[in-house]
């Protein structure tokens, strides 16, 4: 019994000690499975702050040929392959379709302005251009995009990405419209009727050319030939308007820059919210050369007084509250030019100052400080896109100002 009884207390000890272990075992094994998620937490948290510190968004805003699209080609130039001979002859569809929409511009007014052709054989010759490469108004198209989102809640509509873009405007056929027959156009440019419209062009009020349009006029010779090849300069003037939101990567100084572009055309705008996540900041573009020209799609409104309501509406965006902001009064070139001969009181009624660059250029520079909420930094420049020596320099402090707003952004994540 004696030695029964002692078995049993060896036993019942040896199943505490078992216990004991085993309970010490799992614990162990417990406090190390949580140690290694600790770990593990740590590891995907500095990885996530790493990898925000090496990406950085950049939202491209503004009215719609404000420079948004020239700004990303001068990135492309200067920080991205810079436009290889191989890559520069894709674009030749694109400048011949400018000079296109520039006769087509001309010919309207032709009529407007009581300009005949110089003979019925050019004539018959632009009735068969107008025939064979019609213009496809933009705000025709803008209404049947209206009219398909008018069936969506608003919460849930986004603007088409580019593939999106090219699936519904492909029975439109405005992407790839056909090669504009070139001798055609420069028999047309060089009738002494279409060369009186264009000294005229001034007075043109249905619609104003554009300035690559007058270049690519000017050139035709040039951009017809066989073996044209466009220059950087002529890439920079193309006018080929963002419908939809393109996204675009740089590879800058170790750091990885997605570049989104969203259209700028007015009836649009209420989408752009749809990008606001995740912004490093917003780069607004303003063409301060419009303080004397109305909206396109609403002639009753100023261009410059819009760009001015958009830049404070998005500005003040409760999702871009922390958000800071790089505002580009672009077209500095053309406002020179303009400020000759006109003055922003077309645009501004109650301004004093004097009838100079300077003076003018300050006093719209005020208006927009004055449309941005009081602890938002802004950073202005006042710029010509197509110029590419003076964006290079501009471009290079955009980045400073980009890295040090990205690694202030990553340290609060």
């Amino acid at each position: 019994m004696f030695v029964y009884h002692g078995f049993t207390v060896l036993m019942c000890n040896l199943h505490s000690t078992v216990v004991k272990t085993f309970s010490l075992s799992n614990m162990n094994k417990s406090g190390r499975a949580a140690l290694a998620r600790s770990k593990s937490i740590d590891h995907q948290i500095d990885e996530e702050r790493e990898r925000r510190q090496r990406e950085v968004q950049l939202l491209i805003l503004g009215g719609a040929g404000s420079g948004k699209s020239t700004f990303i080609k001068q990135l492309r130039l200067h920080y991205g392959d810079g436009f290889p001979d191989t890559e520069r002859v894709k674009f030749i569809n694109n400048i011949l379709q400018n000079c296109a929409n520039g006769l087509h511009i001309i010919l309207e007014h032709m009529e407007v302005l009581g300009i005949n052709f110089e003979s019925e054989e050019s004539k018959r010759l632009a009735s068969e251009f107008v025939a064979r490469h019609p213009r496809i108004s933009l705000q025709a198209i803008l209404s049947k995009f209206s009219e398909a989102d008018d069936t969506q809640d608003d919460d849930t509509m986004t603007l088409y990405s580019q593939l999106e873009l090219s699936k519904r405007l492909s029975k439109l056929n405005i992407l790839n419209p056909e090669k504009p027959d070139t001798d055609m156009m420069q028999a047309l440019w060089n009738d002494s009727g279409v060369q009186c419209c264009y000294a005229q062009r001034k007075k043109f009020v249905v619609e104003k050319l554009a300035h690559g349009e007058e270049h690519f006029l000017e050139n035709l010779d040039r951009v017809c030939r066989k073996q044209f090849v466009p220059s950087v300069y002529d890439i920079m003037l193309i006018r080929c308007p963002t419908l939809g939101v393109q996204e675009h990567k740089f590879i800058i100084d170790n750091l990885t820059y997605r570049v989104i572009d969203v259209a700028g055309q007015k009836s649009l705008r209420k989408k752009w919210i749809h990008f606001f996540e995740g912004v490093t900041a917003v780069v607004f573009f303003a063409s301060v050369d419009e303080f004397d020209e109305m909206l396109e799609e609403d002639p009753t409104f100023n261009s410059l007084q819009d760009s001015i309501q958009a830049f404070h509406e998005v500005s003040h965006n409760l999702f871009l509250e922390k958000t800071d902001f790089v505002l580009f009064l672009n077209k500095k070139d053309l406002f020179v030019e303009k400020i000759k001969k006109s003055t922003i009181k077309s645009c501004f009624p109650t301004y004093k100052g004097e009838q100079t660059v300077e003076a003018s250029l300050k006093y719209i520079k005020d208006q927009f400080l004055q449309h941005k909420p009081g602890h938002k930094q802004v950073y202005i420049h006042v710029s010509c896109a197509i110029d590419t020596s003076l964006m290079k320099d501009i471009l290079a402090n955009i980045i400073d100002i980009i890295v040090e707003l990205n690694l202030r952004k990553a340290g609060s994540f």
